[in-house]
């Protein structure tokens, strides 16, 4: 029985106090509303990591794996607004400036600065949410805008009134502490 107390205090301990976290659970969503129609789509398969000691997190999004409801506003995304055979990832990093004590359990307001690279465009960003850690497990999730206009991404004027000239986008992410492949 101590045995199995000891082999239960340090893999506990192993899980509060890991340095670096991994994304096993994504989703990140964006939502563009116009008068004339909204537009949605979604990716789960989105990567991220946390390194809690350097207060570094990166994400990388495979542009190519946002689902739409219509295939048309998916392949269209793909080939000629977001050029995903040239620019195939969006990417953040950036340092945690929020002050988080990641061995306690709880809701955490959290800010990350760092630089948003999407359609092969880098621009500085600040972004907010939210960072629950529980039983050394870490939720996060951030609400922002991306104006497309920052990121090069033309509309043409055909369709400019479909497509909101500022997109919504939704990030959730659930995080374990890395563990490397055998």
């Amino acid at each position: 029985m101590k045995k199995f107390l000891f082999l239960l205090l340090v893999a506990a301990t192993t899980s509060v106090n890991a340095q670096l976290y991994s994304s096993n659970i994504s989703k990140i969503t964006f939502f563009s509303k116009t008068a004339m129609e909204d537009i949605s789509a979604v990716n789960i398969t989105s990567k991220s990591a946390i390194d809690v000691k350097a207060k570094s997190i990166l994400v990388r999004v495979k542009v190519i794996a946002f689902k739409f409801d219509k295939p048309l506003m998916e392949e269209h995304f793909n080939e000629k607004y977001m050029e995903s055979d040239k620019f195939p990832d969006a990417v953040f990093k950036g340092k945690i400036t929020s002050d988080i004590d990641f061995t306690k359990d709880g809701v955490y307001p959290c800010t990350a600065e760092g630089v948003l690279t999407m359609h092969g465009v880098d621009q500085p960003r600040t972004l907010q949410g939210t960072l629950e850690i529980k039983k050394g497990v870490l939720t996060l999730h951030c609400n922002f805008n991306v104006k497309l206009a920052d990121h090069k991404i033309e509309v043409p004027s055909v369709v400019t009134e479909k497509i909101a000239e500022s997109i919504a986008v939704d990030v959730n992410f659930t995080y374990a502490p890395y563990k490397k492949s055998k």
